[in-house]
């Protein structure tokens, strides 16, 4: 900020009352003009002095520098008066210190605000909306070992003879034989009446009774010595292989999320400091209790969640970032890192944070 007023008019003042101040040497001082009479005629002018200059405000760092990405390419450009919203619908607003309006406060500094309004599927498209995997259609490749004897010739290969080995094969088995009876309490079939846990399910505690019926489906060969699955062998793949045919259903999409919302460009010569002033996650929890309520309450989770500004050398803070900057045009690129990401998960937030002019040495 360049104000010139002030000392333009004493400059002026006292060059034009210069000679009447001291007096004339040669004279006797009988030219001399009281002080209070000068200090009168300063008070009557410089009001009108003052009306009549022009006070020039340059922000050097305002027009034609870019200060916002984020991760969806679009950039809000600050050039003059114009301003380009982003896909988050935010709100740039600019305070100034000392007062309020568009002006510049105390040491040129100018405060910066960047309110973003966002929602799961803007920020995670690759996970919203949720599509589970119906485990029932899903298959995998169980291994059974077993002691069977091999036939092993000699070095001229005209001889040899059988050896016991560990074999090994391959059975490819679908995750629905482990819902046989879902949702059955009881089973009869030919004098046989099994009684189910819980869901009637294999891991309710219903082994045995899946068990047995496979040896009624596939025989009762009990044998350890055969290629073939048997019921224990069924058995043991169920319990092997419990994570990936009955996975454990959550109700968010995503644990410990992180995801790039926005870039601020610190022009060289210029160092930032700021922060996050106001964070909210909020979801429909009655999705996710059976409640009939509708209302948006918030995440008992986003006590967790962190706002993270990331230094171009990696370095990182979290809700602040204070005096980075000055050397170079530099770029902080600002994380979200959600402890549980809901589907219908919304976020507000308001980041706050200034420039100030530096001298890279």
């Amino acid at each position: 900020m360049r104000i010139l007023a002030p000392m333009m008019i004493l400059i002026m003042m006292t060059s034009t009352l210069a000679g009447c101040t001291g007096g004339d040497p040669d004279g006797g001082g009988n030219d001399e003009i009281d002080m209070d009479v000068l200090n009168q005629l300063i008070d009557d002018n410089l009001q009108d002095f003052i009306n009549n200059t022009t006070i020039t405000v340059e922000n050097h760092y305002h027009n034609n520098t870019t200060y916002i990405t984020n991760e969806y390419n679009n950039i809000s450009n600050n050039e003059g008066d114009s301003v380009t919203e982003n896909n988050f619908q935010t709100d740039y607003t600019n305070y100034t210190l000392g007062g309020s309006g568009n002006d510049s406060g105390e040491g040129n500094e100018i405060i910066f605000v960047m309110h973003l309004e966002f929602n799961a599927s803007e920020i995670a498209p690759d996970l919203v909306p949720r599509v589970d995997e119906d485990p029932r259609l899903k298959n995998f490749v169980y291994t059974k070992s077993f002691y069977g004897f091999v036939w092993v010739e000699d070095n001229n290969g005209s001889n040899g003879w059988y050896e016991e080995q560990l074999i090994e094969t391959s059975h490819v088995i679908s995750c629905s034989i482990f819902y046989q009876f879902e949702g059955m309490y009881q089973y009869q079939d030919n004098g046989s009446e099994w009684y189910f846990n819980g869901d009637g399910i294999f891991w309710d505690s219903n082994q045995w009774h899946y068990e047995d019926f496979w040896g009624y489906q596939y025989g009762w060969n009990s044998t350890s010595s055969t290629s073939q699955m048997t019921p224990g062998d069924y058995r043991s793949a169920g319990e092997q292989f419990e994570n990936y045919c009955n996975p454990t259903w959550y109700p968010w999409v995503a644990n410990g999320y992180s995801v790039n919302i926005g870039d601020i460009i610190v022009p060289h010569g210029y160092m930032i400091s700021g922060g996050m002033i106001e964070y909210q996650h909020s979801l429909d929890e009655g999705n996710y209790t059976g409640s009939a309520s509708n209302s948006t309450i918030s995440s008992p989770h986003s006590y967790y969640d962190q706002i993270i500004f990331v230094r171009e050398s990696g370095m990182s803070t979290a809700t602040n970032i204070g005096q980075y900057g000055g050397w170079d045009n530099l770029t902080l690129m600002i994380d979200l890192n959600v402890q549980y990401l809901y589907e219908n998960s919304n976020f507000t937030l308001t980041i706050m944070y200034t420039f100030t002019p530096v001298i890279p040495v």
